[in-house]
């Protein structure tokens, strides 16, 4: 696709990024009252949403449905979770400080459930603290909350019976409170829910009905074996990236909603501390940092300036966390990256932009390992090993009519997609294989869609038919 085309339908996706996603449409069980006036759109088409006038205090009613679903994670990767709403997270819900906020829980799963307001000083009896504020709601029950939103600021949602399941299995959302004095102006406003995601977890462990993995019954103090590492329930390509546009001012809501500590750095960007905890941080005691370290529970409001172009990372810096998923980009409109993955990163951020959180069904998988061929020894067959974070070898020459095969040595997913598009291969798990025959000469670069960004690329060149 020529460079033209693909900057427009990438910017036509991009504006789909910026966009809050903040009003749910009554299919996905929220009701709007007035929703629309009060929530403070903050995109590209409404720059200055933070300088509106004080509105008036209005009332807003939600409805949560807690149920059971399939989710994508990125390209290939499907999970079970439980989530609110069919989306994992569950729908962000923005209010004015002082609105009358009532949301309706509808539990759909298989076992009791509640929902704590994470920040926000509710009546006590509205806390969602199963047992000891209110009795857990039992499967195909609802009950009512009604709070105050007080005080203002970055919030969240989660679930409270039962959390060191429930939590990490999706039950989790953004709750923003927009002040009623007016504080600075951003032109561009994300929210980031960081959070971990154990393969060992199911729905059949987290109801009980089936025995924890093998490899969560071996960690001691009952912590849960972190497997990827996700941004706004997605890992790697699939996480929208931050769409910026220059001398643009930005700002990221960080919710950490997971059980380890993150440290998240920009790249090309140094930001200012502005709120922690949902909480003003005075001008006069702002940190100018480009690492912050996030620990559970915790928030914290990031403002910078768009003043460098380009397209830069965003991600964990506990390096097997980014090469597990929680990695984005800030992007600046009408850049492209400058190296040799930029084509892909184009193509996943523009499917990332116009997917937004949804999902289809079905899981693809790829070929189950078998006995390992030998390099030379005439099979036609010749082995590139997949470690974590690059091939081996990266740069191979083998006659036409070769099966190149993939193998996975490694302990991260990969995958193989080439340039021109004549072979991909789906989520390669430890142990697995992928396999391609190579019928044209030519020169194949090629790339792990997992770990481009980390420069896991290589190149296999075709010759003529030895004779």
């Amino acid at each position: 696709m020529p460079a033209d085309a693909r900057r427009d339908i990438f910017s036509k996706g991009a504006r789909l990024v910026s966009r809050r996603r903040l009003i749910q449409s009554s299919a996905g069980g929220v009701a709007t009252s007035a929703l629309a006036v009060a929530s403070g759109v903050h995109d590209g088409d409404h720059p200055h949403a933070f300088a509106q006038g004080t509105p008036a205090p209005q009332t807003h009613e939600f409805t949560l449905t807690a149920s059971e679903f399939d989710w994508q994670l990125m390209e290939d990767v499907w999970v079970r979770v439980w989530g609110y709403n069919g989306q994992m997270p569950g729908p962000e819900l923005r209010v004015h400080e002082g609105d009358t906020v009532r949301v309706l829980l509808q539990n759909e799963l298989p076992v009791p459930t509640t929902i704590h307001w994470h920040g926000i000083n509710v009546p006590n009896a509205m806390d969602g603290v199963a047992g000891l504020n209110q009795a857990a709601v039992n499967p195909g029950e609802t009950f009512q909350y009604e709070f105050i939103a007080t005080p203002a600021g970055t919030r969240w949602y989660h679930s409270h019976t039962d959390p060191a399941l429930q939590v990490p299995m999706g039950l989790y959302g953004a709750l923003i409170v927009e002040p009623l004095q007016a504080g600075p102006v951003y032109d561009r406003e994300y929210t980031l829910m960081l959070a971990e995601w154990d393969t060992e977890l199911t729905p059949g462990v987290a109801a009980g009905t089936e025995p924890a993995g093998s490899g969560d019954q071996m960690l001691r103090g009952g912590e849960l074996g972190a497997d990827l590492f996700l941004i706004n329930g997605k890992m790697h390509g699939s996480i929208a990236p931050l769409m910026v546009a220059e001398d643009e001012r930005v700002l990221l809501r960080l919710i950490h909603t997971g059980a380890i500590p993150h440290p998240i750095h920009t790249h090309g960007h140094s930001f200012q501390i502005v709120a922690t905890d949902g909480n003003p941080v005075p001008a006069v005691a702002w940190l100018t940092k480009d690492t912050v370290l996030i620990g559970p529970a915790e928030r914290y409001d990031l403002a910078f300036t768009a003043n460098n172009p380009g397209v830069w990372m965003v991600h964990c810096h506990i390096e097997h966390h980014m090469a597990n998923g929680m990695m984005t980009t800030i992007w600046y409109e009408g850049y492209e990256p400058t190296g040799p993955a930029a084509g892909l990163a184009v193509s996943e951020a523009t499917m990332a932009a116009e997917m937004g959180s949804m999902h289809d069904e079905g899981s693809p998988t790829a070929l189950p390992a078998e006995a390992e061929p030998t390099p030379g020894a005439g099979s036609g067959t010749v082995v590139v090993t997949m470690l974590d974070d690059r091939f081996d070898p990266v740069e191979t020459s083998v006659p036409l009519g070769t099966v190149v095969a993939w193998v996975n040595k490694g302990r991260n997913w990969h995958s193989v997609a080439s340039f021109d598009g004549s072979f991909e291969s789906d989520k390669i798990k430890p142990g697995d294989r992928f396999e391609h025959a190579f019928t044209e000469a030519g020169t194949f670069k090629y790339i792990c869609k997992h770990h481009g960004m980390q420069g896991m690329l290589g190149e296999i060149a075709v010759g003529a038919l030895p004779g």
